[in-house]
């Protein structure tokens, strides 16, 4: 039985809110939702959470906030990563004994992800953990904080809702980076949750390393026969629009993320620069980023061919009501 009881979860109230605590909940975690001072914070409805406010960069805050808890997630705006340094001094501090880190996508451990200036945030927060602990072993103080990163590719489901990356049914188009036959490691944005679980059931098991799941590994060629088979429609009732210069697509997004950084872009997740170059990543022809996560998936969670109609076939309906 794991060691781990009770959970505090840091930015509960973003895109992966929704999907990580109740999965918390329904594995018999106790859970804490942090929230800072000021934000629209987590509405849990009928679930059974507490609430508690500390900002990012209030250690004595979290601190006190993290106290009588085992372990940490992270689930906040990539924009918050600037925080930690300060989030793992105070989970030092308090006594946890397991951080999962803010990743969740792509492969930042991969060893090109900083030719991506997007993940860097990401990159430079794990070189911040990974320096703290390496500190309070320096001083004597080591603690019992391990970490586990993971890593789950494109929210199919949550990017086909909301008409990002490759097929939107709002405008029944499909977009084909390149020759639209690189594969890519796809999840459904519910795996992320139900990947924490076994995280933190098995904290030894994933102790202070990278954490590969996924749902599926398809082409994009794949995908759009994929949707039109399900779909039922002709293959002329889907447009495929193709984008065949991918190194002008990724000079235009680096552009777009200069200009963005310029003006003091603080919100870069939701920016049209930060998808683009996600895009950018998430298609290269060559598996640069590592988006094919490969022999590195965790075994048994690929959920097969039918699943993945049945997804489909439900997104699309539902996108057409």
């Amino acid at each position: 039985m794991s060691s781990i009881q009770k959970v505090a979860v840091l930015g509960a109230s973003g895109s992966l809110g929704d999907y990580v605590v109740p999965a918390l909940l329904e594995g018999g975690f106790i859970v804490t939702v942090i929230s800072r001072p000021g934000s629209r914070g987590y509405t849990a409805g009928a679930k059974v959470v507490t609430t508690v406010e500390a900002a990012y960069d209030d250690i004595s805050g979290l601190i006190a906030a993290l106290c009588d808890h085992d372990a940490l997630v992270e689930i906040f705006n990539p924009a918050a990563t600037v925080h930690q340094r300060t989030i793992v001094r105070a989970a030092l501090a308090a006594g946890i004994k397991h951080l999962i880190t803010n990743e969740f996508g792509l492969d930042t451990f991969h060893p090109n992800i900083t030719d991506l200036v997007s993940a860097r945030f990401k990159v430079e927060a794990q070189r911040a953990l990974e320096d703290e602990l390496q500190t309070a072993i320096t001083i004597g103080k080591p603690g019992t904080l391990s970490w586990t990163g993971i890593f789950s590719g494109v929210w199919y489901d949550w990017a086909i809702q909301e008409g990002k990356f490759w097929v939107n049914p709002a405008t029944r188009t499909i977009t084909r980076f390149g020759s639209g036959d690189q594969r890519t490691s796809i999840s459904r944005a519910a795996l992320n949750g139900e990947a924490v679980v076994a995280v933190l059931r098995e904290p030894e098991r994933f102790r202070n390393r990278p954490a590969y799941f996924a749902s599926h590994t398809v082409t994009t060629n794949e995908l759009i026969a994929l949707v039109k088979e399900v779909s039922g429609d002709s293959e002329k009732s889907w447009n495929v629009a193709d984008i065949p210069d991918m190194e002008a697509f990724k000079r235009e997004a680096i552009r777009l993320w200069d200009e963005d950084t310029e003006k003091g872009v603080e919100d870069r997740l939701h920016s049209p620069a930060f998808v683009m170059l996600s895009t950018a990543a998430v298609f290269d022809e060559k598996n640069h980023f590592g988006a094919d996560l490969g022999g590195k998936l965790e075994p048994g969670w690929d959920e097969g061919l039918e699943i993945l109609k049945d997804q489909l076939r439900q997104l699309i309906k539902e996108a057409a009501n």
